[in-house]
């Protein structure tokens, strides 16, 4: 597969390569009065603010044709001898947009003479079948973003579901389109991805941006990589003047309205502050008479924005020894009820003599460990109750900045190049709250944790003639994630500086030599050790791609070809106990215990000890090549088909360092099985034993792999070791084809009606998360138990092996794909609206999901040879009664999920005219699938009940989804002048209004106590429906969302009957509004004050309801919440700004 990738990449190097673009095209016909064609007319288009010209002449049907240009207004002439010049300004072309002028008349006249025309605010989509929405600059300088993230805006437009926002600048965006995964959509910089999965590697200024072009849905074979949305972000350029901005946004508290439910428990509003300043310049870079002297060469635009945040969370209560615990006098230990702890000595199970153990006995290890912890700062038991003796509040600082550098070179008129380099930054520097995989509880190592985005794009853009042109894209993409460290926070957890003497198992996996985690069970509120499982994190991933272009337009066509490569990684440490880990909790079982988890510290006692045998770090890989062939071709000055197809060829993402593993049912060999420790009854007690040895062993061993017995690694393959298993875990997907086709027919030639339709093949590839499933596994990596131990005998013991979990997944080397279609109407219905109504369809086929292959049927756990001999009424433990005998569960990921998607789509829409733009966008639909989950985290089906049972509606259904937005700048009341015109004049309101389904949900169900329903620990029942759950709206309450009554437990022996999902949670009804005062002065600046107020009328949003019933054991339903509303969405919160634009 490499082999074959490296040839193909070659083609990288080739002239008539294209990959996906941001530049669009604009199209028309030149006529004269008669409406018949003029041929050989010459046509002039120049942009409005850099001056950039383009020139061409009009074919047999006079018709024209400018491809490859950049997005922004333009200025059309047209000239021909008989005729006057006309000139059209105001054309407003949008990214990789086809923008189709229609039939444009030459009046009869002299050349000399001119007619000049305004170009109208609607555009109906004549020239192409894609669906695609855009966002307007007006929208992204208006509309209210609470988090100023600029993905949020794509909510504006059909087939988006919002499914979650944040409060303030973020890497992530979550959305779904057309009833896709989130993770398939991809956001692109000036036509580059800035994105793997949902996570946007650099954060993007919304002032840096100047428009987002979303292509939605049957999108032409020039655009791939992923078969979700295509979000196409355009940063600003310069001008030949220079322009800018500074602003300062501040949110507080004291201007929000409360949580209903804080109000309802009598709460106060909690701590909500946000201060963000930013600022842009841009303009013509130039040296008086000696470079740029017309200020059309060349232009930069730069922009910075800062969030200088600091984040506290509430008081936190913990229990730490006190001096005199660690120092092994429990004199003064009292449990919740005040009565003393009673410390046993474990060589007589005696008391020891005053509750102090003897300083000859204690463990200096375990006392080091003691030690680490801060003093008790908390003694008024009247208040705590003994639940804890140390208080604290953690704060975090979480500066945020990110900065945009846009340089637009025209080098001559047929020579072009752009780059843009947007770096981000965000600095966590805390103890607690920093995210990672798991860390103590309390403040024991602060860190700085770095997570610097970037992303470079270089385009080139070469014009050979009017009909010929190339552009060639490079994008490097990175993002590394590092933890800093102070030496003195550092020193306070490394063995050698608290005292701590005792080695590890794996010395070199732990190269700053950090004390290992520690937990106290059976104290309240115990604080542990830990610290970052990939301590040193020096983590980092990116992408680097290259695109190149080319454009051929011979008469009535649009030829495009070419290719896109890209590389990815990801390197980092894979989360372990790479540092060991102690369980010092309270056990009765443990013959050592003292009976409290400090006392067993102190003596060097634990109830068991964990520690991986490796520790790893990954260097995830993959290469993509797409290459793709189209034509649109204007059959007809009324019919336009496009059509095409594109090709794909993706090596699987695998570990350069091949730590990754997996399992196969067919390597499985019965014979060749492990053997389990059993449980028995000896002298009385329960105790693990061995099955051929006899050999007895502590009862937590039960089910540990019986050593000397069968081969532990049976079924198990590390593809760096079999060259039949391909080194991704993954199968050879091929070249795969995806066709395109679609069509728009100007039914009356008019240019004010369309009829279009188009369908596509779309895949997507990007696994690179699912991948880390299969690392750190089984063969390659252990994690013994040692249990009932010392530290002073640790690392003279062996430890255990149980059954091991491990995620594999199918070879078929299927990829995710989508297709989509689409049948559509468009209406210019006058005041500058187009109107919109369309059928919209997206069905998904090979989607991830898991199952999994060690599943125990149902009714095992009742069956009399399965029970426990050593336990009366109680089955054997579930790693004897699995098929593969010596593992745990084995979730396989599969890929031959579906889903369906339907939809009307109507959308309304005016731009900016006259100081209006309006937007209206409703979906009506129907989303089903088998609840996908993520790429990291499938869905999970049965491998014993029907997979009908988990086909249901998918979490991303809105059945209604509507969503109005609009710009307004108010008009000046005409009754005065001088004050009352300053007073009256320069306002402006805009907003966002939402009415939007809840989310589908299901209904689960506990009891108050244990019982086994299904005989299987590998599926669990469902609960029992009796009727149609749905309570009319009439008839809800607070307290009373839908028919509880109807809601059974499931009896023993049967699995429920409820759907997946069958009811629906609260929907949205929010209204977020921005009102804005402009004050004009020294002709070019502008000062705005805004106030923007999100749930500006302060409606109670309940976004929840609880759905988990509980039974008691005469099957009352015994939950009193169960159907009532248990929490809302926020309510009025308000922020204002200052802005200054010159």
């Amino acid at each position: 597969m490499r082999n074959r990738l490296s040839v193909f990449a070659l083609l990288l190097f080739a002239p008539w390569l294209h990959g996906q673009t941001i530049t669009g095209s604009i199209t028309g016909t030149i006529t004269d009065p008669s409406d018949l064609p003029i041929q050989g007319a010459t046509v002039t288009l120049t942009h409005a603010t850099t001056g950039a010209q383009r020139e061409t002449v009009t074919d047999l049907r006079g018709g024209f044709l400018f491809t490859a240009l950049e997005p922004g207004t333009y200025a059309l002439s047209a000239r021909q001898t008989g005729f006057k010049t006309l000139e059209r300004s105001g054309i407003a072309l949008a990214a990789a947009e086809r923008l189709a002028l229609g039939r444009i008349a030459l009046a009869v006249g002299e050349v000399s003479e001119k007619l000049t025309v305004t170009a109208e605010a609607a555009v109906v989509q004549t020239a192409s079948a894609e669906r695609a929405g855009l966002v307007t600059f007006a929208q992204v300088d208006s509309i209210p973003i609470r988090g100023r993230n600029i993905t949020s805006l794509v909510q504006l437009l059909p087939g988006v579901v919002l499914l979650s926002d944040s409060e303030l600048l973020s890497r992530t965006f979550n959305f779904s389109v057309q009833g896709n995964n989130n993770q398939f959509n991809q956001v692109n910089l000036d036509g580059v991805p800035i994105s793997q999965q949902d996570v946007q590697t650099p954060t993007i200024s919304q002032d840096a941006v100047a428009q987002v072009k979303v292509l939605l849905t049957n999108y032409q074979a020039e655009y791939g990589r992923l078969s979700g949305a295509n979000v196409q972000l355009i940063s600003k350029s310069g001008t030949r003047e220079f322009h800018g901005s500074a602003a300062y946004y501040k949110r507080h508290e004291q201007w929000n309205a409360n949580n209903f439910f804080n109000n309802r428990l009598g709460r106060g509003k909690p701590v909500y502050r946000y201060n963000t300043w930013n600022y842009t310049f841009g303009g013509p870079v130039f040296i008086p008479e000696r470079f740029n002297r017309n200020r059309d060469k060349l232009f930069f635009f730069w922009s910075q924005e800062r969030w200088p945040l600091r984040t506290s969370d509430a008081a936190a209560q913990r229990t730490v020894p006190t001096e005199l615990e660690r120092n092994g006098d429990f004199s003064q230990s009292f449990d919740v009820n005040r009565a003393l702890i009673v410390i046993t000595d474990p060589t007589n199970r005696q008391p020891f003599p005053g509750n102090r153990i003897p300083a000859a006995r204690l463990d200096a290890n375990g006392i080091a460990l003691l030690k680490v912890f801060p003093t008790p700062n908390f003694t008024d038991w009247n208040i705590s109750r003994g639940n804890y003796n140390y208080v604290f509040l953690a704060s975090r600082d979480n500066p945020i900045s990110t900065q945009t550098l846009k340089l637009d070179y025209n080098i001559n008129s047929n020579n072009l190049l752009f780059g843009t380099y947007t770096f981000s930054t965000e600095e966590r520097t805390g103890a607690m709250g920093m995210g990672g995989f798991n860390s103590s509880n309390w403040p024991q190592m602060s860190r700085t944790t770095k997570r610097n985005g970037s992303a470079l794009t270089l385009r080139y853009q070469r014009i050979f003639g009017p009909r010929l042109v190339n552009e060639t894209t490079a994008g490097f993409t990175r993002f590394p994630e590092n933890d800093v460290v102070p030496e003195s926070e550092l020193r306070r957890s490394q063995r050698d500086q608290i005292g701590y003497r005792l080695s590890q198992f794996v010395p070199s996996a732990n190269p700053l030599n950090i004390i290992p985690e520690a937990v106290f069970g059976g104290i309240p509120n115990a604080a542990n050790l830990a610290v970052e499982r990939r301590m040193p994190q020096a983590a980092n991933q990116g992408f680097a791609t290259v695109v190149s272009s080319v454009s051929y337009t011979p008469p009535s066509h649009l030829v495009r070809a070419g290719v896109y490569f890209e590389r990815a990684w990801r390197n980092s440490f894979n989360p372990s106990y790479f540092n060991g880990r102690f369980d010092f909790s309270r056990n009765p079982s443990n013959p050592q215990d003292t009976g409290y988890a400090y006392a067993n510290a102190a003596l060097g006692v634990f109830s068991s000890y964990t520690e991986d045998t490796r520790r790893i770090w990954y260097r995830m890989r993959s290469y993509s090549l797409e290459w793709f062939l189209q034509d649109t071709w204007k059959v007809t000055r009324r019919l336009t088909l496009d059509y095409g197809v594109r090709f794909y060829l993706t090596d699987p993402q695998y570990d350069a360092g091949n730590n990754i593993s997996g399992f196969l049912p067919e390597r499985y060999n019965s014979a060749r099985r492990v053997m389990l420790l059993m449980p028995v009854r000896v002298g009385g007690a329960r105790v693990a034993q061995h099955p051929l040895t006899g050999q007895t062993f502590p009862a937590a061993m039960i089910g540990a792999i019986a050593p000397g017995v069968g081969d532990p690694d049976n079924g198990l393959v590390v593809p760096a070791n079999d060259p039949s298993i391909p080194r991704a875990l993954a199968g050879d997907p091929g070249v795969r084809p995806a066709p395109r086709i679609g069509f728009a027919l100007d039914p009356f030639g008019k240019g004010r009606t369309a009829i279009r339709g188009g369908f596509g093949l779309f895949y997507a590839y990007d696994q690179e998360r699912q991948t880390s499933l299969f690392i750190g596994q089984a063969p390659l990596v252990r994690s013994p138990i040692i249990y009932y131990g010392t530290m002073s005998t640790l690392l003279s013991s062996s430890g255990s092996l149980f059954p091991p979990s491990v995620t594999t997944r199918d070879l078929s080397g299927n990829l995710p794909t989508t297709m989509n279609f689409s049948f559509s109407v468009q209406q210019d219905v006058g005041f500058g609206v187009v109107l919109d109504v369309g059928y919209v369809g997206s069905l998904g086929r090979h989607l991830w999901r898991q199952r999994d292959l060690n599943w125990i049927p149902f009714g095992a756990n009742f069956r009399p040879e399965n029970q426990d001999p050593s336990s009366p009424g109680s089955p054997l433990p579930s790693s004897f009664l699995r098929p593969f005998i010596g593992f745990a569960s084995i979730p396989r990921v599969e890929y031959d999920a579906t889903s369906n998607y339907h939809s009307m789509q109507v959308t309304a829409n005016r731009r900016l005219s006259r100081g209006v733009q309006l937007g209206a966008a409703w979906t009506w639909s129907k989303s089903m699938d088998y609840g996908q989950g993520t790429n990291q985290n499938p869905g999970m089906i049965s491998s014993q009940l029907p997979a009908r049972w988990f086909y249901s509606l998918s979490n991303v259904d809105r059945t209604h989804n509507l969503k109005l937005n609009w710009v307004w700048d108010l008009p000046r009341i005409p009754l005065g002048a001088g004050l009352w015109n300053h007073l009256t004049g320069g306002w402006q309101i805009s907003g966002i209004a939402s009415f939007v389904s809840g989310p589908p949900t299901g209904v689960g169900w506990s009891t108050t106590y244990a019982v086994d329903i299904t005989g299987t620990p590998t599926d669990s029942a469902r609960i029992v429906v009796t009727g149609n759950p749905v309570l009319p709206k009439s008839e809800r309450t607070f307290q009373r969302n839908f028919r509880t009554e109807v809601f059974q437990m499931p009896a023993v022996g049967t699995v429920g009957n409820a759907a997946r999902t069958l009811l629906r949670q609260p929907g949205v009804n929010n209204w977020d509004l921005m009102l804005a005062k402009n004050f004009r002065f020294k002709e070019r600046f502008r000062l705005q004050f805004r106030s923007e107020l999100y749930n500006a009328f302060n409606h109670t949003q309940f976004s929840s309801f609880d759905t988990g019933a509980r039974f008691e054991r005469d099957g009352r339903q015994v939950n009193t919440n169960f159907g009532a509303f248990t929490a809302a969405a926020d309510a009025r919160k308000v922020q204002f700004a200052l802005r200054l634009n010159f």
